[in-house]
């Protein structure tokens, strides 16, 4: 009888490590999956990122600037005889 009570004893520990390792096995796959949905996220990210700094250093080129006030705005250079430089010590 106590070789019975051992056997089911063993056979319910066999069952619940059986059943942990399942779960810890169905939890890790489903954090790597987590993982990889984030580190794509994170691809697309940076892409957009690289993009975005693009954009933002074609926008500042001088060029760009300078046609854009000519053409929208009517802006035009100055001269030189245009050109007033003011200092602490008055205009030069």
């Amino acid at each position: 009888m106590s070789i019975n009570k051992l056997n089911a004893a063993l056979l319910v520990a066999v069952i619940g490590c059986a059943m942990s390792v399942v779960t810890s096995q169905h939890l890790s796959r489903r954090l790597y999956n987590e993982l990889e949905k984030q580190q794509k996220l994170s691809r697309q990210l940076d892409v957009e990122y690289g993009q975005l700094l693009l954009e933002q250093s074609t926008w500042g080129a001088h060029a760009l600037i300078e046609k854009s006030a000519s053409t929208r705005l009517g802006m035009l250079t100055p001269s030189q005889r245009q050109v007033y430089v003011i200092t602490p010590e008055g205009v030069r």
